[in-house]
C-alpha cells in the first residue's frame, strides 16, 4: 500500500508507546561532499529588495483582488459550520475570519477552550478569565503542559464575550453586561496577563491553591501573592486599591478598580531581582503587534513593532522571546532577572523594549538542486524520467479524487518533468506536462467530482464534500492542512508555468491558481476575499494545520516538510509569473518555516536544550507540535518511520534547507538506520534513507537504487534526482 494511502487518517489516540532504538553510537565521519556539491546550482537570482508591512495594506502584494464569485461562477456556497457570532465581534466579523489563527480557540464551539499566550495558557469564560502558568508533564513520548487554574479574574454581570480585534500578534477579546464591562488584549509573549475594566467594579481574584501570604509593601494597588504550589505572583490595578486576602484562596480589592488589572508569575519565588524587573513594565501595556519584512537575495529582515497602552513609557515594555528569537535577536536588552518561564516550546527570556529584529539568512533556491548533475548522473535519470513519464496514466479518473492526494499526484508529474527538461528529455518532459494538463482540467473548471468552491462564511477554497462534512477530505472544509494541500497544486502551476507559460495564461487557469495561492498565503491584508497568511503563526515562526477543531492542547502542525514545500511552491509560482515583490516575501517566510522547524521539530539539530531529557533522548523528532504540547506521534499511527517520514517528505530541492548534514549524520546512527531497516514498507523505507545523501551521496543510491514501491508523491527519477543534487 503506497504510504500515502495511510497520511491524514485522524488518529484517537496522540500518543502510544516509544520506539526502541538502536544504542547510541558516535556519528560517522562526513565524507567529502564531492566536486558536483561545490559548483554553483542552476539557480535563478531573486528580483531586488522589497520591504513589506504585514499589518498595512499595500494595494502592490495582493496575487490579486479579484472577487472569487465572479471568477467560480456558481461554485461558491456557504460552509455548514459557521462563524459564531456571539464569539467574533461585529467589526471581526465583517472581514475574512482567520480559520487557523493561534487564537482559533475563542472563536470555537462555546470559546471556551484554552488558548497559549506564551508563558501563559488563558481560558475566557463567559464570566472569567482563566490564568495557567503551565509546568511540565514529561514523558519519553511527550512533553506536556499541566493545566490548572492559577488564577481567575472574575468578571460580573456578563452577558458572554468576543473577539473584536485582532493582528498578527495578538487578539483582544472584550466582555460586555449591564453593570461591567471588561477588555483583555492577548499578546504573545506578555508576561503579564491584563484584565481591563471599563467600568468600575470589584476586583476579585480567585486560585485553586492556597494563599500563604500576600505583601502590599509596593504601593497600593500592588501585591505580591504566594500560594502554597510555591509559585509568587504580582498583582497589580491602575487604580490605588489595597488588594486583600479573603478567605484561604481569594484576593480582593478594597473598593471598585477602574483600568487595568495585570498578573504576572514571579519566577524566581521571593526574588526582590525579579520583581524590580517586573513594576517597571507594570504600566506598559502591550495590546498589539506588527510585522514588517524587508528582504533580499541574501537575507530577511524581520522586525515586530510592539503596540503599547497605558501610562508607561513604551521603551519599558518587557516581552518574552521564544527560542528561535532568543538565536537570532540582535541589539537585544535582555531582563534575565525576571527569570526564564517555561513553556512545551523552551524557556522563554524576557526582553526589554518595543521593538524586536533579527535577520534570516536566505539560502540559494530554484526549481533545480543544490548542485549540477554529474554526466554519469544525466545518464541514469535519462533511464528513470522515460518511465516514470510512460506511466503516467492517461485517464484522470484513475487518479485521486480529493485534494490532497490529488494534489500529490500532480506535482509528482511535474516534478518528472522539471527533471527530464533539466537532463535533455524533450519527450518524457512533454508527455508529463501533457498529463498534469489533462488532469488538472476539471478541477479548474470545476467538472470534477469533489470540484472546489468559495465558501463565503470563512472566505477561502474548500472542496465539496468538505463544505457538508467535516470528516471529508481531512477536514479540508474545516480549513484543516490547507497549506499542505494546495502548496501541491501551486507547485504544479509553478512548474506549468516554467515549462508551459502559455497554458497557464488561457482564460481562467492562472486565476483558479492564484485563488488556491490566495487562499493559504495571501500575502497582503489589502484582498477583502481571504485572510492574511491563513496558515502561518508570525510569533512561532511556523505554520498552524488544524484549522475549525477545537482541541484541549490548542493548535497543532504535523508535517514540517509539507509546510516548507508550499511556501516553496508559492515563490516559485509568484517569481515565475513575474511577481517578485511576492516572491520575495514568500521566500522569506519559507526562510523562517525553515529556521524554527529546525529549532522546534528536529531535537539536537540547531538546539539541544529546548526539551526534558527524558524526552529529547529518545528521539530525534517532534511529530505533532502543539501550542502547549510536543508529541512523539502522528494523527496516522506510531510507527516510527511515520513519525520521521512525515517530516520529511516531499523530496524537493526545499528540503536542503531543512535536511542539514551534521544532523542526519549525527541521528542517523542512533534512529534513522535502524527506523528504515525495521520500516514496514519499501516506500517508508525509502523515505527515510533518502535523508541520508546529505551525509553521503554513493551510500544512500545503493541503498535505494533498487526501489520498486514509492510513495505516490515520489518517483524513482525524484529520488534520484534528489540524491544527485542535494
Amino acid at each position: 500500500m503506497p504510504l500515502s494511502e495511510r497520511i491524514r487518517k485522524l488518529a484517537e489516540k496522540f500518543s502510544g508507546p516509544s520506539a526502541e532504538h538502536s544504542e547510541q553510537q558516535t556519528p560517522p565521519a562526513l565524507p567529502p561532499r564531492g566536486e558536483a556539491d561545490s559548483s554553483e546550482p542552476p539557480h535563478q537570482p531573486l528580483p531586488a529588495a522589497v520591504k513589506r508591512h504585514s499589518d498595512a495594506a499595500d494595494p502592490r502584494l495582493p496575487w490579486s483582488v479579484s472577487d472569487p464569485r465572479a471568477l467560480l461562477g456558481g461554485r461558491v456556497g456557504t460552509n455548514s459550520y459557521p462563524v459564531n457570532r456571539r464569539l467574533v465581534g461585529a467589526s471581526v466579523a465583517c472581514k475574512p475570519v482567520p480559520t487557523n489563527a493561534w487564537w482559533q480557540n475563542l472563536v470555537l464551539e462555546q470559546g471556551d477552550h484554552p488558548v497559549v499566550t506564551t508563558p501563559y495558557i488563558v481560558k475566557c469564560l463567559d464570566s472569567a478569565v482563566v490564568v495557567c502558568a503551565p509546568k511540565p508533564l514529561v514523558q519519553e513520548t511527550y512533553v506536556n503542559s499541566i493545566w490548572c487554574d492559577d488564577w481567575r479574574v472574575h468578571i460580573e454581570g456578563c452577558s458572554g464575550h468576543s473577539v473584536t480585534a485582532f493582528d498578527s500578534l495578538s487578539a483582544t477579546v472584550e466582555y460586555r453586561g449591564e453593570a461591567t464591562a471588561a477588555t483583555v488584549p492577548l499578546v504573545r509573549g506578555a508576561p503579564y496577563i491584563t484584565v481591563v475594566f471599563d467600568s468600575p467594579a470589584l476586583l476579585s481574584l480567585s486560585t485553586v491553591h492556597a494563599i500563604i501570604g500576600v505583601d502590599g509593601s509596593h504601593g497600593l494597588g500592588s501585591a505580591v501573592a504566594k500560594l502554597n504550589s510555591g509559585s509568587t505572583w504580582l498583582v497589580t490595578c491602575d487604580s490605588p486599591v489595597e488588594l486583600q486576602q479573603n478567605g484561604m484562596s481569594a484576593l480582593v480589592s478594597s473598593a471598585p478598580v477602574v483600568g487595568a488589572v495585570r498578573l504576572a508569575l514571579v519566577n524566581d519565588g521571593e526574588s526582590p531581582q525579579a520583581l524590580a524587573a517586573l513594576l517597571p513594565a507594570k504600566d506598559t501595556i502591550p495590546v498589539g503587534g506588527a510585522i514588517d519584512v524587508t528582504s533580499n537575495d541574501d537575507e530577511a529582515v524581520f522586525t515586530v513593532d510592539w503596540i503599547t497602552q497605558g501610562s508607561g513609557p513604551s521603551d519599558r515594555l518587557l516581552m518574552c522571546a521564544l527560542p528561535h528569537h532568543q538565536m537570532a535577536l540582535t541589539d537585544a536588552c535582555w531582563v534575565d532577572d525576571v527569570g526564564k518561564y517555561w513553556t512545551s516550546m523552551g524557556h522563554v527570556r524576557a526582553i526589554r523594549g518595543s521593538q524586536w529584529r533579527w535577520t534570516e539568512t536566505i539560502e540559494p533556491l530554484g526549481f533545480s538542486g543544490q548542485s549540477r548533475l554529474s554526466a554519469e548522473d544525466r545518464a541514469v535519470l535519462l533511464e528513470f524520467v522515460h518511465a516514470d513519464a510512460s506511466s503516467l496514466p492517461e485517464d484522470c479518473s484513475v487518479l485521486p479524487q480529493d485534494p490532497y492526494f490529488f494534489g500529490k499526484a500532480v506535482a509528482r508529474a511535474m516534478r518528472i518533468a522539471l527533471i527530464a527538461d533539466e537532463v535533455g528529455d524533450v519527450a518524457s518532459c512533454g508527455l508529463a506536462v501533457e498529463r498534469a494538463k489533462s488532469w488538472l482540467a476539471p478541477w479548474v473548471d470545476g467538472s470534477n467530482s469533489d470540484f472546489l468552491v468559495y465558501d463565503d462564511e470563512w472566505s477561502g477554497m474548500v472542496s465539496t464534500r468538505g463544505m457538508t462534512d467535516p470528516a471529508a477530505d481531512f477536514g479540508q472544509g474545516r480549513y484543516n492542512d490547507h497549506h499542505f494541500h494546495y502548496g501541491y497544486f501551486i507547485y504544479a502551476a509553478a512548474a506549468l508555468a516554467k515549462l508551459c507559460p502559455e497554458w497557464l495564461e488561457e482564460p481562467g487557469r492562472r486565476e483558479f491558481f492564484d485563488l488556491l495561492a490566495r487562499d493559504y498565503c495571501d500575502t497582503s491584508d489589502a484582498d477583502e476575499h481571504f485572510p492574511f497568511m491563513r496558515c502561518f503563526e508570525f510569533y512561532e515562526g511556523h505554520s498552524i494545520a488544524s484549522g475549525l477543531f477545537p482541541f484541549g492542547d490548542s493548535r497543532n502542525q504535523e508535517s514540517t516538510s509539507e509546510a516548507i514545500n508550499a511556501y516553496y511552491a508559492a515563490f516559485l509560482y509568484a517569481q515565475v509569473t513575474g511577481r517578485s515583490q511576492i516572491a520575495q516575501y514568500t521566500r522569506a517566510i519559507l526562510q523562517l518555516e525553515a529556521r524554527s522547524s529546525r529549532v522546534y521539530w528536529h531535537l539536537g539539530d540547531l538546539t539541544s536544550d529546548i526539551y526534558p531529557e527524558a524526552f529529547a533522548k529518545a528521539q530525534a523528532v517532534v511529530g505533532i507540535l502543539w501550542s502547549s504540547k510536543a508529541d512523539y506521534t502522528t494523527w496516522f499511527g506510531n510507527n516510527p518511520e511515520y513519525i520521521y517520514g512525515i517530516q520529511f517528505l516531499p523530496y524537493t530541492p526545499a528540503m536542503a534547507l531543512l535536511l542539514k548534514r551534521q544532523w542526519v549524520a549525527d541521528i542517523w546512527p542512533k534512529f534513522l538506520e535502524k527506523v528504515a531497516r525495521d520500516s514496514e514498507t519499501e516506500s517508508w523505507r525509502e523515505m527515510i534513507n533518502l535523508t541520508y545523501a546529505v551525509v553521503d551521496k554513493e551510500a544512500t543510491k545503493e541503498r535505494t537504487i533498487k526501489v520498486t514501491e514509492h510513495d505516490d508523491g515520489n518517483s524513482a527519477s525524484n529520488s534520484y534526482y534528489w540524491i544527485a543534487t542535494v
